[in-house]
């Protein structure tokens, strides 16, 4: 057994050790034989298209943080058995199959615990988005394994632990990084009388006892590589990606995940991290983080990776060494940076070691164009460093850049969301993505939401999402337009709307689709002469797959291979465009609302169902049309 060490704090140990103990002979709780870790679908029953996932469009990321938590409790004994279930991953495999049965993951939690002798469980809560998947495992081990204790953590659970406590749906809950805490907790139940579970929470009676405050040095450097095998890593790449940038690297690579760094630098007032991982950075030695790359692809065969790290830039020199080393001693990797990596932290010779060590992809969080937004959401950045490292970007036209932006800042006007989208046309980058803000639980911007008393701030649920697309109801957004809302802006008339106004969350929705749509679609800078067609069209065959419904982006293909010279593409692409919208009342809306979108597919006569007279003269300079078509 490992003799814990917790470093000093002001905290009284004794009075945690004794509150543990009461909580520990109440539940008659014992030293676990097993922890049996579980990861929770990322889509609830209601919302799972099979389609989408035989086409590999769900996220489908291999459970990271169960690997630190499981090489944490091996360390603190090692004799506990160890069991990971990841739903997710089991679900979208089984959807490949015929017969496909959601509630199959039922089973796979029976037989898990019900094959061990004095099991503890402990359920992972990431997101909000996440909860009904959450409650659902939950009180399947409540109904059936009601003496089995159950642990909880997580970013959600970190932010929610009164609720889930008070509501009974856990025993105990880990607050903040939770490696050494669950180490603590076993340490405590094995007999360690130094180990304490400082930062764990538990509920008593109507009460919620807190067991300290959680240790702000967590270690960074854990021995996750034996846990690879016990998720077959090398097989997630199958049946799901890691968002579209996985598939615009190549669906038929196998992938993982890797962690360098935790906590970030900046101070955004939308974003959990600082509060979550505490302020500063922890980083894992340039070596280790290279050993894990290189047993992620001599064992398991793995070919391309992506960074969970929220500051991978951090430490110049440390970076440099990083990406020169991966590509001397892992040649031929690949990797994207799907989190975002922050664009002043870039500068010539950084962007050459990253493209040398095989950077294929990676985002920049710009979020705002507004310079005064830009101040109240403490982002770190300024308008003149984008368009500096804009510039650097340009010069490497194989690597796919994304901006990300978002609307619906507390009281933001009209006005500050076009100063967004004018920055994003101005950058050019390869792709412009748009999101409207939402309150997250833990972070300074919650409380702005909350005093504007928005409904969101009430409740979590699956459709609660930072972009309207991703709870997709057969690619059509889950939206139904408001009949009864007059004065709601649609189509280009989003572009009118006084600059002064301060939009609503359904008008908010509307500005979204539209930015997005003529930023991304109809006017991308790779369909104008010297842009990269080729790039633009992997890229949007990549975001189709987890959007099979979405007629947009099949008339922005068959425009791309008509660019390309390639019929067959450009024909079939036509041909789904008009397929999607002649069974789809929403995209027949949208193609009323923005009927250049029949002239991106290349359809000169008007479908029997368009009301409207067939664009053959646009009437507006966009980047898809055709020589000919754009007056003068």
């Amino acid at each position: 057994m490992t003799k814990l060490a917790t470093p000093p704090s002001p905290v009284d140990h004794a009075l945690i050790r004794a509150d543990f103990a009461r909580f520990a002979a109440a539940r008659s709780l014992q030293r676990p034989s097993d922890l049996i870790l579980i990861q929770p679908a990322l889509v609830p029953e209601k919302f799972f298209d099979v389609t989408t996932a035989r086409n590999g469009g769900y996220y489908n990321f291999p459970p990271a943080g169960l690997l630190y938590l499981a090489a944490a409790a091996r360390a603190a004994d090692p004799e506990i058995g160890i069991r990971l279930i990841d739903i997710n991953h089991q679900l979208l495999k089984a959807a490949h199959s015929d017969g496909f049965d959601y509630g199959l993951w039922r089973d796979l939690v029976r037989e898990a615990i019900g094959a061990c002798a004095h099991p503890h469980v402990a359920v992972s809560y990431m997101f909000g988005t996440t909860k009904p998947c959450f409650v659902e495992v939950i009180e399947l081990i409540r109904s059936e394994f009601p003496q089995v204790p159950i642990l909880s953590g997580g970013v959600q659970a970190t932010f929610d632990y009164q609720e889930i406590l008070q509501s009974g749906l856990c025993d105990i809950v880990s607050r903040h990084e939770g490696e050494r805490q669950l180490m603590n907790y076993l340490a405590a139940l094995a007999g360690d009388a130094d180990a304490v579970p400082e930062g764990m929470a538990f509920a008593d009676g109507g009460r919620i006892v807190e067991l300290g405050r959680p240790s702000g040095d967590n270690p960074v450097n854990w021995d996750i590589l034996p846990f690879y095998d016990a998720i077959n890593v090398e097989e997630y790449h199958r049946y799901g990606g890691l968002g579209a940038f996985s598939r615009y690297v190549g669906a038929d690579k196998p992938y993982a995940t890797v962690l360098a760094t935790r906590g970030c630098r900046a101070r955004c007032t939308f974003c959990t991290v600082r509060n979550f991982n505490g302020f500063g950075l922890r980083q894992r030695t340039v070596q280790d983080v290279i050993d894990e790359v290189k047993h992620l692809v001599t064992h398991h065969g793995i070919r391309y990776i992506d960074w969970l790290d929220d500051d991978l830039l951090w430490d110049r020199e440390r970076t440099l060494a990083l990406f020169k080393g991966l590509a001397e001693q892992v040649p031929r990797l690949e990797w994207t940076a799907s989190n975002g990596v922050i664009a002043v932290a870039i500068d010539d010779e950084i962007m050459q070691a990253m493209v040398a060590s095989g950077l294929r992809a990676f985002k920049i969080g710009v979020e705002s164009g507004n310079d005064a937004m830009l101040k109240t959401i403490k982002k770190p950045t300024t308008k003149p460093k984008l368009r500096e490292r804009a510039r650097l970007f340009a010069k490497y036209p194989e690597v796919f850049v994304s901006t990300n932006f978002i609307i619906g800042f507390p009281d933001e006007t009209f006005g500050q969301m076009m100063d967004s989208y004018d920055l994003a046309v101005e950058l050019a980058s390869d792709w412009a993505s748009f999101y409207i803000c939402q309150p997250l639980k833990g972070t300074e911007m919650f409380s702005a939401f909350q005093s504007l008393g928005d409904a969101r701030t009430k409740e979590e649920r699956y459709d609660k999402t930072i972009n309207p697309g991703r709870s997709a109801e057969r690619g059509e957004f889950g939206y139904r337009f408001a009949a009864d809302r007059e004065r709601l802006r649609t189509g280009w008339e989003v572009f009118d709307i006084p600059h002064q106004a301060v939009p609503d969350l359904e008008q908010q929705k509307e500005i979204w689709f539209s930015f997005n749509l003529v930023a991304n679609f109809l006017d991308n800078p790779n369909f104008r002469p010297g842009g990269n067609v080729a790039k633009l069209a992997r890229w949007i065959e990549a975001i189709h797959d987890g959007y099979p419904y979405d007629a947009s982006m099949a008339a922005a293909l068959a425009h791309a291979y008509w660019l390309l010279g390639d019929q067959v593409r450009h024909a079939h692409h036509r041909a789904d465009f008009l397929r999607l919208t002649e069974t789809s009342p929403y995209w027949q809306t949208r193609v009323a609302q923005f009927p250049e979108l029949l002239s991106l597919a290349h359809v000169d006569d008007a479908p029997a169902w368009f009301a409207g007279s067939p664009p053959l003269a646009l009437t507006r300079p966009l980047a898809f049309a055709r020589p000919g078509q754009v007056p003068a």
